[in-house]
């Protein structure tokens, strides 16, 4: 049997260099055995190959190559056999570092959208006609009985989340090619941002002052908190002396339950200082509480939060941001979304010369690019005054120039 039909190759000891005493190098040229495999075809029928070495004979080799391609084999027909809903439930079950709302989110894509849709078939056929993805996505797009769409943003997520399920079966080997990447859908429209300016922010915190979400609005606007994030803050990770908390975890509604996981990304976990009158609020809050825990007595829940309700349990971010929506409308300002007040306080920090770079980690961002396309546009006097500086500087040079031409004009003239 020649080794291309076996498969198994041994390396070839002229390849190997020479030492200063004529014998082959041991550590370079061991005469080891190798095997090569066919594994799978892509998409455009070429051979995707597996290779193994380090067998001390031709025989150990043979045998190797034997059971792997009996493996491949009996996985090949599995792949076969497995539909895209065993698939993802498969996918879904293998995901354990989702946080319980995108778990919960990846459910409902699953069951509410592509069992429905695609469950049924076969992944190798779901790679071979991405047409039914297409028609799926498609009917997503079109409006419901009640004549509602869903929303891009929506269909977007959908779309990331089957895309990361169908890479996966990618890298196992159980398809070679990932059909949504031929999936075109609707571009995803740019978040209009509306924030406040510097003036409503201090009419509205006026407004408030007395309402008991106040010291927590004040927060959010001063530092730029997310809601998760201002409602799930404990006592412990607040320093009212050095005037810096710690974002150390959130609380986000999954289905009707209040989970507390960690912040939204990894550099959401972050220390941001505040303000002197905002360390003062907060310590109000802190007297405010120990009252109520008085009050309520054992059945008072010790949570540990700063921000509760009366008897210590926590805040429902929904209910938050319902009262905030109340308040805001008769305050008489323009309406803006709970998560607004955050882009507000960016926009703020922007306006007063913050540093980029300062903002960017304030907010728990992963990079200053993002904080930078998200919101200098919503601050026109930041970008105008850098055209105004740029200019400044040019006329600057240009005065020096002409400056530095006149003395020299001055000079050849006073040595005639």
């Amino acid at each position: 049997m020649s080794r291309k039909e076996t498969g198994v190759t041994q390396r070839h000891t002229r390849s190997c260099p020479r030492t200063a005493g004529g014998s082959y190098a041991p550590h370079k040229c061991t005469g080891l055995w190798s095997y090569v495999v066919d594994v799978v075809r892509d998409s455009n029928g070429k051979r995707i190959q597996e290779k193994k070495g380090g067998f001390l004979t031709k025989q150990e080799a043979r045998e190797a190559r034997a059971a792997r391609v009996t493996t491949l084999s009996s996985r090949t027909a599995d792949a076969h056999r497995l539909t895209v809903g065993d698939f993802l439930e498969q996918w879904l079950e293998g995901k354990r570092k989702l946080r319980p709302s995108t778990l919960a989110s990846y459910r409902e894509y699953i069951d509410g959208v592509f069992k429905p849709h695609i469950g049924s078939l076969r992944l190798v056929e779901l790679e071979r006609h991405p047409e039914h993805l297409d028609r799926m996505f498609t009917a997503l797009a079109q409006p419901r009985e009640n004549g509602r769409r869903l929303a891009v943003g929506t269909i977007h997520r959908m779309y990331g989340a089957l895309r990361a399920a169908l890479n996966v079966a990618v890298r196992r080997r159980l398809i070679t090619f990932n059909p949504a990447l031929t999936i075109e859908l609707e571009e995803l429209p740019r978040p209009r941002i509306v924030v406040w300016t510097a003036e409503q922010v201090g009419e509205f915190l006026d407004f408030v002052k007395d309402d008991r979400l106040y010291p927590l609005l004040r927060l959010v606007l001063m530092t730029g908190l997310r809601r998760g994030e201002a409602v799930g803050l404990r006592w412990s990770d607040v320093d009212l002396d050095e005037k810096v908390l710690t974002v150390r975890q959130q609380v986000v509604d999954v289905g009707g339950e209040l989970h507390i996981g960690a912040p939204k990304t990894k550099s959401g976990e972050r220390v941001v200082p505040f303000d002197e009158e905002t360390a003062a609020v907060l310590r109000g809050q802190q007297r405010a509480q120990a009252a109520e825990r008085l009050g309520w007595g054992e059945a008072w829940v010790d949570s540990g939060l700063v921000f509760t309700n009366e008897d210590g349990s926590m805040l429902r971010p929904e209910a938050v941001s319902r009262r905030f929506k109340g308040l805001a409308e008769k305050s008489g300002l323009p309406v803006i979304r709970f998560h607004d007040l955050r882009h507000t306080s960016a926009s703020l920090a922007l306006s007063a010369d913050v540093a980029m770079k300062v903002v960017s980690v304030r907010l728990g961002h992963s990079s200053t690019g993002f904080t930078a396309d998200r919101y200098t546009h919503v601050v026109p006097a930041v970008a105008k005054d850098a055209a105004d500086r740029i200019a400044d500087v040019v006329s600057l040079a240009a005065k020096r120039k002409g400056g530095a031409e006149a003395g020299r004009a001055h000079n050849d003239v006073t040595a005639m």
